[in-house]
């Protein structure tokens, strides 16, 4: 029934550290505006860097405006790093990822703040980017905390197998709008919290870990090819090589990446 090639020992591990490790927190809109709100709110009564000079109105103004610019800043640091792959990386290195990034992305904000009615304090930024990288840490981790607490527990075991749909289809058919729901299924593109399903009729986006998504192609012979992609063995028609880099040729016009890890069990699967 599963036509679906029966990975290596060291492919199933990967999978398996890779299905743990690619969760990254879910709900990135409400679990930021939940970590920056908090956040705001115990700066602001702190006092923190010493703000508790200012009224407590103007301080609770000061530090919620604040997050809530760095919570902007986050989202759009979380796009950035999913586009360009991050989301098989580590928690840590997300974590510090994010937290460096943010940091980085605060201080000319801090800097104008504290400029305002007086001159540019350029001696003060050593400081100004101390204090943001230690709070953009303390932020970050409060996001993917509270991101991780809203996401479901989506480790799949790399030896179940999904359910059939009753029509006999692959379940992830189930996942697309009724008018893909007919299609084939040619190519999976992981691209951060989501995967977008490219099909003979059209592409739709899930939102679903690749790895997840892999197990529902049940009834599909098809190889992941890539840390962020898997293909269709009936959508395949050949590998470039001219460049030194292999591509993966699908529907004659969809050019896939294969990643030198994944080049063993292509050749074993007979598809070069």
């Amino acid at each position: 029934m599963n036509d679906l090639p029966k990975p290596i020992p060291e492919m199933q591990e990967n999978s398996v550290r890779d299905a743990r490790m690619t969760g990254l927190p879910a709900r990135p809109v409400l679990s930021w505006t939940i970590a920056m709100g908090l956040g705001g709110l115990f700066l602001g009564l702190v006092g923190a860097t010493d703000s508790y000079e200012l009224p407590i109105i103007l301080r609770l103004g000061l530090w919620l405006g604040l997050c809530a610019i760095g919570g902007l800043f986050g989202l759009a640091i979380e796009a950035a790093l999913g586009r360009f792959g991050f989301q098989g990386r580590s928690a840590i290195a997300w974590w510090l990822a994010v937290t460096l990034a943010l940091a980085a992305a605060m201080v000319p904000v801090i800097f104008l703040v504290n400029s305002t009615g007086s001159s540019p304090q350029i001696s003060y930024l050593p400081l100004f980017a101390f204090n943001s990288l230690a709070i953009s840490a303390a932020l970050t981790a409060m996001r993917f905390v509270i991101g991780t607490l809203m996401s479901p527990s989506r480790i799949v075991d790399p030896d179940a197998e999904a359910d059939l749909r009753p029509d006999g289809s692959p379940p992830i058919l189930g996942r697309l709008p009724p008018a893909l729901q007919s299609a084939q299924v040619l190519a999976l593109k992981s691209e951060g919290h989501y995967v977008r399903v490219h099909t003979s009729l059209g592409e739709h986006m899930i939102l679903m870990r690749l790895h997840d998504a892999i197990m529902e192609t049940q009834g599909i012979n098809g190889l992941q090819v890539h840390r962020s992609w898997w293909i269709a063995r009936e959508a395949f028609s050949e590998i470039d090589k001219r460049s030194g880099k292999w591509e993966a040729i699908v529907n004659a016009q969809l050019r896939v990446p294969i990643s030198r890890s994944f080049r063993s069990a292509i050749s074993e699967a007979g598809w070069c």
